[in-house]
C-alpha cells in the first residue's frame, strides 16, 4: 500500500491554518475587551467634560442679577446667542444643547453666522446641512486655522426674512496688507450653498459681510479642511439632534451602534430666569473605541501573528520529522519482509531437496554430506534474519548510541586481523597517523568495520592486498581488485543492492547498509570510490 507524500508544506498549510484561527479568534477577544476598556474612559471623558463646563456656565445661568438684565426674555436671547468653546478630542464628536423644562433650545453649539448689511442691520445664519466645501470656504475665508497669513475679503449672497438671513453663496478674495490697507490678490472663490433658490425666490436677495462666527469644535490643531469636514460629517448631525432632544434617550444611556454613542444629562435647579426653574444640559459624543485602541492593536496583532507562525513552523518541522520516521519504520518493515522473502527462499529450496534425498537409501558417506548441507544452509538463513533484524533495529531508531571513548587505530588493526580467514592468501597493510581518540558506540563502530572488511575480503582474490589507512579525520579501506563501475557507486550503500550479482553468494547485500546506518548515526560521513590499486570505502570521523 502507498502512502501518501507528505513535505513541510503540506504540513504548515494544515498548521498554519489552526494557529491562524486560533489567532483570529485571540485578537478578537482581545479588541472587544480593549475596545471595552477604551470605551469606559471614552466616557469618563465625556462625563469629565461635562462637569467641566457646568463649573464654567454655573454662574451665568443660576444667578439673573449677574447679568446685565432681569428680563427672563432678554436672558434667554443672550443665553441663546452665547458661543459655546468646544474642543473636540481626537477620538470623538461632542455635541452640547441647554434646554428648558419644556424642551425648547435654548443654546446648542450650532455652527452659525452673523451677517450684516451696509446698513449693518445684523442677520443671523444656521450652518448646520450645509456642505463640507461651504464650511472650507468660510473658516480659510475667516483665519482661523491659517494663521499669520492675510485675511481675504469675504461676502455672502442671501435671502433675507427679518433676522434670518439663507445663504447662497459664499464669495472669498484673498488679500495682503499693503502700506496698511487690505489690497485684493489672487483669484475670487465662490461657493454655493446648499439652500433650494426655488423656494426662497419670494424673500429679497442681498450682499452680506461677516460680524460674527460660532465655531464649535475647533481646535487650533486642525486644518481647515478638518474642521471642515468634522462640521459637515451626517455622524454631527445625528449627535446634535440627540443633544437637543435629550428626551429620545435617558441621562447616562449608551447607544450601540458601529460607532459609540454617549448621552450624558446634568440637571441645572434653581435658574430663575426660565420656566420651571431648571435647565437640562444633554451632551452627545461619538467615537470609535478600536480606532482608538489601534496604535496598540496593531503591533499587538503583527507580533502575535508572527509569534504564531514561527510555532506553527516548528510544530510543522516536528511533525515532519515524526511522519518521516515512521515512514522509515513502514519501508523498512515492507523492505525487510520482502528481503526476508528472497533471502530465505534459495536456502529453503535447498533444505528442501536435500531433505528428499535423505529419504532415499544413501551411504553414510553421502548422508553426511547432506545433513552438513542442511546445517550451512540453516546458519545461513540465521544469519540472513539476524542483519535484517539489526539493519531494521538501526534504521527505525530502536537501538540507541552508547558512547564511550577508545583508540580507533587500535580498533581497526584489530578488526583487520580478525578479518581473514587462516587459511587466507591476502596480505593486509595498516597505517594510522595518531591513536584517533573517537566518542562513538564501540560495538555498533565494530560491527561497521567489519561490514567495510568482509566487503573487501569478498571482493579481493587470492594474494591481493587489503590496506587499513587512518588520516586526517578519515579511516579508509582499499583492495585490490576490479574497479566498481560508476553507475554503482551511488548505490553501493543501499540494503541487498549488489554491483556483481553473480557474487551474491557471498553475502546477502546487507553489510554495507548497516554500516551506512551506524555512520549517520554518529553523524560520520560515508564514500565510496576507484584508485589505481582499486576500490576504497572510507568514513568521515573528524575534522581535520
Amino acid at each position: 500500500m502507498k502512502t501518501k507524500s507528505r513535505n513541510f508544506g503540506n504540513f504548515f498549510v494544515r498548521v498554519g491554518a489552526g494557529f491562524l484561527a486560533f489567532w483570529l479568534l485571540m485578537m478578537g477577544a482581545f479588541s472587544l475587551l480593549l475596545g471595552q476598556q477604551r470605551a469606559q474612559l471614552m466616557m469618563a471623558d465625556i462625563e469629565d467634560y461635562a462637569g467641566r463646563f457646568l463649573g464654567n456656565y454655573a454662574k451665568y445661568m443660576l444667578d439673573s442679577k449677574e447679568q446685565d438684565t432681569d428680563d427672563p426674555v432678554e436672558l434667554r436671547k443672550g443665553l441663546k446667542q452665547s458661543i459655546f468653546e468646544l474642543n473636540t478630542p481626537e477620538a470623538q464628536i461632542i455635541e452640547t444643547a441647554i434646554t428648558d423644562q419644556s424642551g425648547n433650545v435654548l443654546q446648542s453649539n450650532r455652527w452659525w453666522l452673523k451677517l450684516k448689511d451696509d446698513a449693518d442691520t445684523e442677520y443671523e445664519t444656521d450652518m448646520d446641512g450645509q456642505p463640507q466645501n461651504v464650511y472650507e470656504a468660510i473658516i480659510i475665508g475667516s483665519g482661523v486655522t491659517e494663521l499669520g497669513k492675510p485675511i481675504p475679503n469675504m461676502s455672502f449672497e442671501a435671502w433675507v426674512d427679518d433676522d434670518q438671513a439663507y445663504l447662497k453663496s459664499v464669495t472669498v478674495r484673498p488679500n495682503k496688507v499693503v502700506d496698511g490697507e487690505w489690497v485684493p490678490t489672487g483669484e475670487v472663490n465662490t461657493v454655493e450653498c446648499a439652500y433650494d433658490a426655488d423656494k426662497m425666490s419670494n424673500l429679497p436677495l442681498k450682499t452680506l459681510t461677516m460680524s460674527r462666527m460660532a465655531l464649535p469644535g475647533w481646535s487650533e490643531n486642525w486644518t481647515a479642511k478638518q474642521t471642515a469636514a468634522c462640521m459637515a460629517s451626517p455622524a454631527r448631525k445625528e449627535l446634535r439632534a440627540w443633544a437637543e432632544n435629550p428626551s429620545r434617550a435617558g441621562g447616562g444611556e449608551s447607544i450601540v451602534r458601529p460607532w459609540l454613542v454617549r448621552q450624558c444629562q446634568r440637571t441645572m435647579k434653581y435658574c430663575d430666569y426660565v420656566d420651571g426653574g431648571y435647565v437640562m444640559m444633554s451632551f452627545a459624543a461619538e467615537g470609535c473605541p478600536l480606532k482608538a485602541c489601534l496604535p496598540i492593536l496593531v503591533p499587538a496583532g503583527v507580533l502575535s501573528l508572527i509569534l504564531a507562525m514561527l510555532c506553527a513552523i516548528i510544530l510543522s518541522c516536528a511533525l515532519l520529522r515524526v511522519w518521516r520516521k515512521q515512514e522509515r519504520v513502514e519501508r523498512v518493515r515492507r523492505e525487510t519482509t520482502a528481503a526476508l522473502a528472497h533471502e530465505l527462499k534459495t536456502p529453503l529450496s535447498v533444505l528442501s531437496a536435500t531433505a528428499e534425498l535423505l529419504g532415499d537409501n544413501l551411504a553414510p558417506e553421502k548422508q553426511a554430506h547432506y545433513l552438513g548441507v542442511i546445517q550451512q544452509q540453516a546458519q545461513r538463513m540465521d544469519g540472513s534474519v539476524r542483519q535484517m533484524l539489526e539493519l531494521s533495529r538501526l534504521e527505525t531508531g530502536a537501538k540507541a548510541l552508547r558512547r564511550t571513548a577508545f583508540s580507533l587505530a587500535e580498533l581497526a588493526q584489530e578488526r583487520l586481523q580478525a578479518a581473514l580467514p587462516t587459511d587466507s592468501t591476502i596480505h593486509t597493510e595498516f597505517a594510522a597517523q595518531g591513536e584517533y581518540e573517537v566518542n562513538a558506540d564501540r560495538a555498533l563502530l565494530t560491527r561497521a568495520l567489519d561490514a567495510l572488511l568482509e566487503n573487501a575480503v569478498q571482493h579481493t582474490s587470492e594474494g591481493g592486498c587489503i590496506t587499513v589507512h587512518l588520516a586526517d579525520g578519515v579511516l579508509s579501506v582499499t583492495n585490490t581488485g576490479d574497479a566498481i563501475p560508476a553507475d554503482a557507486l551511488p548505490r553501493l550503500w543501499e540494503a541487498y543492492y549488489q554491483a556483481d550479482p553473480s557474487r551474491s553468494a557471498k553475502g546477502d547485500g546487507l553489510g554495507l547498509s548497516i554500516a551506512k546506518t551506524v555512520f549517520d548515526l554518529h553523524g560520520f560521513t560515508c564514500g565510496a570510490e576507484n584508485t589505481e590499486i582499486g576500490p576504497k570505502f572510507w568514513f568521515r570521523f573528524a575534522d581535520k
